[in-house]
């Protein structure tokens, strides 16, 4: 009892602590996750594979082999991409960094060259009801346009961009009743 005590005690330290992070460096405000969230990933990974060795044993060789390559193989192909995936925010623009380690998918913004910022808010309807995801339709003074979607890190990092489009004058149009 004791033990399951401090496990839930040091879970609950961890979801109070959060799971983004913010650091200044020198390129600027640097937007990522704590590292405890990958490690905690690597041992979820290592835990559901033990799991699928016990199920093995007792007689469901089907499932318990699922879950022994299944979590081996989801811990490499997204561990890697909660290390890397990044947000920079400085007064020439911001870079986005995120997706798969092998396949990212990386946006870089200079206020500079922007005409026009549209916040975007797409809703889809699932199982569970309304899921909305958000976006930045950027139109660049060149005419190209470019659509940078509003992940965990960016919507931490958002204040930030907000002040620099803000202070550099960007124009920022949003559409009236966002969804929560």
């Amino acid at each position: 009892m004791k033990r399951i005590a401090r496990v839930a005690l040091g879970i609950c330290s961890v979801l109070l602590a959060g799971c983004h992070r913010k650091v200044s460096g020198e390129n600027g405000l640097e937007f990522s996750f704590q590292p405890w969230v990958p490690l905690l990933a690597i041992l979820a990974g290592i835990a559901v594979t033990i799991v699928g060795i016990s199920v093995f044993r007792r007689n469901k060789p089907i499932r318990g082999l699922l879950l022994i390559v299944g979590a081996p193989l989801a811990v490499v192909v997204f561990v890697p991409g909660l290390w890397l995936d990044r947000v920079i925010v400085n007064n020439d623009g911001f870079y986005s960094r995120h997706g798969f380690w092998f396949s990212p998918v990386a946006h870089e913004i200079k206020y500079d060259e922007l005409s026009l910022v549209q916040v975007t808010v797409e809703e889809r309807m699932g199982r569970r009801g309304k899921t909305y995801n958000y976006y930045f339709d950027c139109s660049f003074k060149s005419g190209k346009r470019e659509r940078v979607p509003l992940g965990d890190l960016m919507r931490e990092a958002l204040p930030e961009i907000a002040e620099q489009f803000r202070r550099q004058g960007v124009p920022v149009q949003m559409p009236p009743n966002l969804p929560k």
